[in-house]
């Protein structure tokens, strides 16, 4: 089944029937008014060639840090008979208490080339906090995981859900994208043991139940959309051209049951230190995940 595609929604919507609804969905046109253009392999290559970017593999581990346009000449453009790219660059602003290659600079001279999407909810946040009803827009403000994917022809995401029972946003500004999604309550058929079945080449004595399930959803990604990975969501992700994205996280308050019951389930999260970094301002460095329970709880006046 293909996404549910819409235009000409609002925020209020999209909070109830998708965030709230717990729906994937793909919006079309959002990114009308953006500067899509600056977003071409080859005019980043011209703007940000020579910084250092993170290259990983299909499973989120990293593998390298070369220049951009060491990347770029090497992975995109590539003929049939050079073979599919193997990894791509996962560019992430900063989200933890080290130095690293971050990518805050390069966003830092694109943010007036793309904007927050007029739909989704830049107040009534839960991650990144908003204290004061702050609007944070994501072309200026720090999110979890927000980042630049710059990926050649065949390159992966392999199938996994996002921490924390936090909602993903992916905007295609170039190439198209093959995706498939699996809901939340097909975690025992695509889950064993904390590892993720693949799901182009299952290994059905690991995964027996695999073979009798299908996607939810099996569609392509093309420039110009958005789409919203809801919280808890199984997604895999390859690149069917040459393809350049933005992503980031986050949670919304109207899912405050949702974090809190992640928390609950597991407070060993190794994860959580991304989501005190983005509450830094308000809890301690130190804090656990019962008290991280209690925080929720307390500022969002809620019992769960």
């Amino acid at each position: 089944m293909k996404v549910t595609r819409i235009r000409n929604t609002s925020e209020e919507k999209f909070i109830e029937e998708y965030l709230i609804a717990n729906k994937p969905v793909i919006v079309t046109d959002a990114m009308e008014n953006w500067d899509i253009n600056r977003f071409r392999p080859e005019q980043l290559k011209i703007d940000f060639g020579s910084q250092k970017v993170q290259v990983y593999n299909d499973l989120f581990d990293l593998q390298n840090i070369v220049s951009l346009e060491k990347y770029i000449d090497k992975n995109f453009f590539r003929d049939e008979s050079e073979g599919a790219a193997k990894q791509y660059i996962r560019w992430y602003t900063k989200l933890k208490e080290v130095e690293f290659y971050w990518s805050d600079e390069v966003f830092k001279e694109l943010k007036n080339s793309w904007g927050h999407p007029y739909f989704i909810p830049s107040t009534n946040l839960i991650i990144p906090s908003n204290n004061e009803a702050e609007e944070r827009h994501i072309n200026e403000y720090h999110y979890p995981y927000k980042g630049l994917f710059i990926s050649g022809r065949g390159s992966r995401t392999r199938l996994h859900k996002d921490p924390f029972m936090s909602n993903a946003v992916l905007c295609q500004f170039y190439g198209e994208k093959e995706i498939f999604l699996y809901s939340p309550d097909k975690e025992k058929d695509v889950m064993n043991k904390g590892k993720f079945v693949d799901v182009k080449n299952p290994d059905h004595s690991n995964f027996p139940s695999f073979k009798s399930i299908e996607p939810d959803y099996e569609d392509k990604l093309s420039p110009g959309e958005i789409i919203l990975f809801p919280s808890g969501w199984f997604h895999d992700v390859t690149c069917l051209t040459d393809s350049v994205s933005i992503t980031w996280n986050f949670v919304h308050e109207s899912q405050i049951d949702r974090i809190v019951k992640h928390l609950e389930n597991n407070p060993e999260d190794d994860q959580l230190e991304i989501v005190k970094y983005f509450l830094k301002n308000e809890v301690p460095e130190n804090i656990n995940a019962k008290e991280l329970i209690d925080f929720f709880q307390n500022k969002f006046s809620v019992n769960i």
